[in-house]
């Protein structure tokens, strides 16, 4: 059976390629954050809690793109204080 193709923090490349499909917002909009594409931004969005990458990645698709810079970093700040729905991203 062929191994699926995964990013170095194991979300598989179908994921990574479809986060950056999904993206409504310019890209240079994620490269004033210093990230490459979407998914980087949401890498470096859970990296810089201390989440967990998937699940931010959970919460990016129920918010949805338009929602990257405002409502995903809201949640996750939420989350970091124990408030809200994203408060799962941390156990």
């Amino acid at each position: 059976m062929p191994q699926a193709l995964t990013s170095p923090e194991g979300i598989p490349l179908a994921t990574v390629l479809r986060l950056n499909a999904e993206r409504t917002i310019d890209l240079e909009r994620y490269e004033e954050d210093g990230a490459f594409d979407r998914y980087g931004y949401l890498r470096d969005l859970a990296d810089n809690h201390g989440a967990d990458l998937a699940r931010v990645i959970e919460i990016a698709d129920l918010l949805g793109p338009e929602e990257d810079f405002d409502g995903l970093v809201t949640t996750i700040e939420d989350a970091a204080e124990g408030f809200g729905f994203g408060a799962s991203i941390f156990d």
